[in-house]
């Protein structure tokens, strides 16, 4: 067990599957109380919930709640206060965007939906959270990308959305502290998840796994320096965007281009018994 979080309510939107549902079996195997919200139908919930005791983990509480909606949004914290009383985290892991095949593409609707979806919510769910419960989460914590310093194929109007999103946890950060807030973003690495498939194509997944061994990284290791950031532990840290990629956002172009990359660990057990 990473960390002793019993007794703690966390909430991880999107989190009945891909990365959001990896941050719900790591917090839950800390020993924390898990809410997980879905919407349109893609969960079943007796699927996940046997998921969690098959690993000896307690049921989460799956609620499906959209957080673009704002009223939606407080029904969902008034659940929480009903069944638990407190919310000690918030893991804003939704999002949602237009895949931009073309510069017709591009356009303010689109990037609305992206900003309702992608960004706007760790607001809403602080200010929800505050409002129905009666005070702030003690931790919050947005899922973010790369894709606001780096330009993917298709990433336009997300790559917006999750420069926004770290903004916004930057200004939170400091607006919130003297209410004794931390709130943080974590960049992940490569993750093979539905999302990211159903944005770059299978083929190109694919493709990566074949060309660049080890470029995806397990949602498990996202998922524990979430539940580190919650822990107690970092409380001295606020403010700041994580990066969480084993090392592959330090790696040149210039790598990729001459086969090198990053070592695996199995490379370096090979070169170790090569001297």
């Amino acid at each position: 067990m990473l960390s002793n979080l019993s007794g703690k309510n966390v909430l991880v939107t999107g989190g009945t599957r891909g990365l959001g549902k990896a941050i719900g079996l790591e917090f839950a195997a800390a020993g924390a109380h898990v809410f997980l919200t879905h919407r349109w139908g893609s969960v079943d919930e007796s699927e996940l919930i046997a998921e969690f005791r098959s690993a000896s983990l307690d049921a989460p509480h799956i609620i499906e709640s959209d957080v673009a909606d704002s009223e939606a949004t407080r029904e969902l914290m008034a659940i929480i206060k009903k069944e638990r009383g407190t919310l000690d985290v918030i893991i804003s892991n939704v999002a949602f965007s237009k895949v931009v095949h073309d510069f017709s593409d591009l356009k303010k609707s689109a990037l609305d939906l992206s900003l309702t979806y992608s960004a706007w919510p760790t607001v809403d769910l602080l200010q929800a959270a505050q409002e129905v419960i009666g005070e702030f989460p003690r931790y919050v914590v947005g899922i973010s990308s790369d894709g606001g310093e780096v330009c993917h194929e298709g990433y336009d109007l997300a790559g917006v959305s999750k420069s926004v999103l770290e903004t916004l946890c930057r200004y939170l950060a400091l607006r919130l502290k003297p209410h004794g807030v931390r709130v943080n973003a974590i960049r992940p690495g490569f993750v093979d998840t539905a999302s990211f498939r159903a944005t770059f194509g299978d083929e190109a997944v694919e493709s990566i796994k074949t060309r660049v061994d080890g470029l995806f990284i397990d949602p498990q290791g996202v998922a524990r320096v979430c539940v580190a950031l919650c822990s107690g532990l970092f409380d001295a840290v606020t403010g700041q965007i994580i990066v969480v990629d084993e090392g592959w956002s330090l790696v040149s172009p210039m790598a990729f281009l001459t086969g090198h990359g990053l070592p695996t660990e199995r490379q370096q057990i090979n070169l170790s018994k090569e001297d």
